[in-house]
C-alpha cells in the first residue's frame, strides 16, 4: 500500500456505472458534492445523470481507462471480465493518475466469519493481488451474494408461478447494492478504511426457497419452487460466463445447503447501521417481478424515454429482444437479437452526431403490441448541421417484456440524408 498521501476526493471515477451498484455510487457521489466520470461503452444510452462527465471505452482498453483517470483524485472499480492477463496494465493506467480505488471484490464467505472473510479465489483475487501491488492506497468491499442476482427469476416469475432453482435449499446472506454503493461511497471519502477489506452481506441467511416465498409475499402470489436439472443449468451458464465459471458457481451452490452463507458485520462497520433486508429489496424491486399489462408496459417505456430515464426504459426490455430495422445497413433488413446487441447498434448508428433531443408520442396500444413515434434531434460532427429522424416503432409484448421491435423510418437516418 502506498504511503501517498490522501485527501479527500473532489473528483472520482465511476468504472462500472450503468451497473446497479455503480449507479448508486454515483448518485451518492453527486448528492455529496463529488464530481463524478464515469467510463462508459456507449454514452447516448449509459442515462446517466448531466453532471457526469462521460468518457467513451472499456474497461480492457487501457489507453480508454488512463485518459478516464486523468483528473481523478480517486476510483470506485468493477471489474468486468476473466482474462487475468487483462488486469495488469488496466490496473497501472488506472493508478497512474488515482490516489485511491475503492474495488467492489467478492468474498469467500465459507473461509470465516465477521468482516475481515477471505477474498473469493479467481479473478477477484488477482484484481486485489495486482492493486496491493500499485502506487495507490485501496479499500476492498469484498461483497456476498448480491441480491440483484435474484432477478433472474423474473422472467419465469411474470411468465407463471413455478420458478424453477438449482439447489433450492442453499442458503445465501444477499446484499442489497444500495448498500454496496453507500458503503463504497464511505470508503472513497473516510480515510480510516483505506488499506480495509471488508465483506458486506445482508441481515440474515435465506435459502434460495425462502427468497422466493419473500418475492412471493411481497406480490401476493403463490409461488412454487421447482428443483432444476444441475446439467441443464451447467449448459445455461456456460453460455453466459464459461465453462470453469459456471462449475464453480454450481459447485459453490452445493455446498451452501449444508454449509450456508454466514451473516458479517461489514454494513454495520461503515455505516453504523444493520444492512437492508431481502424483503426491503423484493419491494423496491417488485416492478421486475410483476407482468404488466401491454397497455401497462408502453405508457411506462414512453415516460421513460421521456424523462431521459434510459435505464428504465431498457427494463421493459426482455434480455432477448429482437429488433429489426430495415434501413439502418443500407436499406436491407437487418435483426439484432440481445439488448447488449441493441445498445451497441444504437451507438453505431448515431457515431457520426450527438442527440440533442427526443420527442416521444402516446403510444397506440393492442391486445399484445403497441406503436410508439419518436422524433430525434441531431446535431452532425464537423458540420454542426442540424436534422431530424423520425421513427415509428411497433413493439410486440409478451409477459409484460418488449420481445420484439420492429422499426420503420420517416427519415433516413443517414447523417446525409
Amino acid at each position: 500500500m502506498s504511503t501517498r498521501e490522501r485527501t479527500g476526493p473532489r473528483t472520482v471515477l465511476v468504472i462500472g456505472a450503468t451497473g446497479r451498484t455503480g449507479r448508486q455510487v454515483v448518485d451518492g457521489l453527486l448528492a455529496a458534492g463529488v464530481a463524478v466520470r464515469a467510463l462508459v461503452r456507449h454514452p447516448l444510452t449509459a442515462g446517466l445523470p448531466a453532471e457526469v462527465t462521460m468518457i467513451e471505452g472499456t474497461l480492457q482498453d487501457p489507453g480508454a481507462v488512463r485518459q478516464a483517470a486523468t483528473g481523478a483524485d480517486s476510483a470506485f472499480l468493477l471489474w468486468i471480465g476473466d482474462d487475468p492477463a487483462e488486469i495488469p496494465p488496466v490496473i497501472d493506467a488506472l493508478t497512474s493518475s488515482v490516489r485511491h480505488v475503492v474495488y467492489l471484490s467478492a468474498a469467500d464467505l465459507r473461509s470465516g466469519l465477521g468482516a475481515g472473510s477471505a477474498v473469493q479465489p479467481g479473478i477477484h483475487a488477482e484484481v486485489e493481488r495486482v492493486l496491493e501491488a500499485s502506487p495507490s492506497t485501496w479499500t476492498f468491499l469484498r461483497g456476498g451474494g448480491f441480491a440483484a442476482n435474484t432477478l433472474e427469476w423474473a422472467g419465469q416469475i411474470r411468465a407463471g408461478d413455478t420458478v424453477s432453482v438449482v439447489h433450492p435449499g442453499a442458503g445465501r446472506s444477499l446484499v442489497d447494492e444500495r448498500d454496496l454503493g453507500e458503503a463504497a461511497v464511505r470508503a472513497l471519502r473516510d480515510p480510516s478504511l483505506v488499506g480495509r477489506a471488508l465483506s458486506l452481506t445482508g441481515p440474515e441467511t435465506l435459502t434460495q426457497e425462502e427468497q422466493i416465498a419473500v418475492l412471493g409475499d411481497v406480490l401476493d402470489r403463490d409461488l412454487t419452487v421447482q428443483e432444476r436439472d444441475t446439467d441443464e443449468a451447467r449448459a445455461e451458464y456456460a453460455t453466459l460466463m464459461g465453462v470453469d465459471l459456471a462449475d464453480r458457481a454450481l459447485s459453490y451452490w452445493a455446498t451452501l445447503i449444508e454449509d450456508p452463507e454466514p451473516v458479517t458485520s461489514g454494513i454495520d462497520e461503515i455505516l453504523g447501521r444493520p444492512p437492508r433486508s431481502y424483503q426491503d429489496w423484493a419491494r423496491l424491486h417488485r416492478l421486475d417481478f410483476e407482468s404488466l399489462t401491454t397497455a401497462e408496459v408502453a405508457h411506462r417505456y414512453a415516460e421513460a424515454f421521456r424523462s431521459g430515464r434510459i435505464a428504465d426504459a431498457t427494463r421493459m426490455l426482455d434480455p432477448d429482444v429482437v429488433r429489426v430495422a430495415p434501413l439502418e445497413e443500407g436499406g436491407v433488413e437487418r435483426e439484432v437479437r440481445g439488448l447488449a446487441a441493441i445498445m451497441e447498434n444504437a451507438a453505431r448508428q448515431t457515431e457520426d452526431g450527438d442527440m440533442e433531443s427526443v420527442e416521444v408520442g402516446d403510444p397506440l396500444v393492442g391486445d399484445d403490441s403497441f406503436a410508439i413515434r419518436f422524433t430525434f434531434g441531431m446535431r452532425a460532427h464537423g458540420t454542426g448541421e442540424r436534422f431530424r429522424t423520425v421513427k415509428l416503432s411497433l413493439c410486440a409484448v409478451a409477459a409484460g417484456r418488449i420481445v420484439r421491435e420492429e422499426v420503420f423510418y420517416h427519415l433516413n437516418p443517414s447523417m446525409n440524408p
